[in-house]
């Protein structure tokens, strides 16, 4: 019995140890896709006339892309509404494309969230693309 609980015990230690592993894996990857992002955005953010600045950051196996807009200040909630609803309809099909072939998306647990702010800090819209959303978006 002693022999069976050593082994349980160690194979319990060492599946900790294997996702642990594989969770930093993640955190890795997301943390080098945001440097990715950030270069690029140093080369321009997006020419939309909107955009006012862009800024990509890593949180734990999450990428966050965060965009500061300069949108008019008496913007409707029915017109913020059809911003919403046109910006996803944009995102979602590019990203769950592109992310059709990445491990890392697929099968790790890799997400990216967009954020939207206004100019005085005001979350606008905030959206997660990940493996479960996509299949929402039937893609």
């Amino acid at each position: 019995m002693k022999r069976l609980t050593f082994a349980a015990l160690f194979l319990g230690a060492s599946l900790v140890s294997a996702f642990a592993a594989a969770a930093d894996a993640v955190e890795k990857y997301a943390e080098a896709a945001a440097v990715g992002a950030n270069n690029s955005y140093k080369r321009g953010i997006p020419n939309d006339g909107v955009t006012r600045s862009a800024r990509a950051y890593a949180q734990g196996n999450v990428l966050v892309h965060e965009y500061v807009l300069a949108i008019r200040a008496d913007a409707t909630e029915k017109e913020l509404a059809a911003w919403r609803a046109g910006t996803r309809s944009e995102i979602f099909p590019g990203v769950c494309s592109a992310m059709k072939g990445d491990d890392f998306f697929q099968r790790r647990g890799f997400q990216i969230r967009y954020r939207y702010l206004n100019q005085s800090d005001k979350v606008l819209d905030e959206f997660q693309v990940n493996k479960p959303s996509c299949k929402a978006y039937g893609l």
